[in-house]
């Protein structure tokens, strides 16, 4: 996936935020916060990975992008979800 120039310049842009609650319902809803949040996640990590075992297509270092993170950070803002960076530093259950 080619990268937008507002994912690597611009932090997340958030025009006008959707009420997931209202399209889906409360259960629903949080299931697709938790999904984002679970992928978003996964991403990060496989990016530390790559990054540790110095992978670099065509000579240049993997970012952030190329993993869709900014992605699924501008539709978790647009869905009005709590930042996800946010959340993993403020959980108690993460014993790293």
């Amino acid at each position: 996936m080619k990268p937008s120039p507002t994912d690597r310049h611009h932090p997340v842009p958030v025009t006008r935020t959707v009420d997931l609650e209202a399209l889906l319902g409360d259960n629903d809803a949080q299931l697709v916060y938790e999904g984002l949040y679970r992928l978003r996640e996964t991403k990060v990590e496989a990016l530390s990975v790559v990054r540790a075992e110095s992978v670099r297509p065509n000579g240049r270092d993997l970012e952030p992008w190329d993993f869709g993170i900014p992605q699924i950070d501008r539709l978790l803002a647009r869905f009005g979800a709590e930042p996800a960076e946010r959340l993993v530093e403020s959980s108690p259950a993460q014993g790293h």
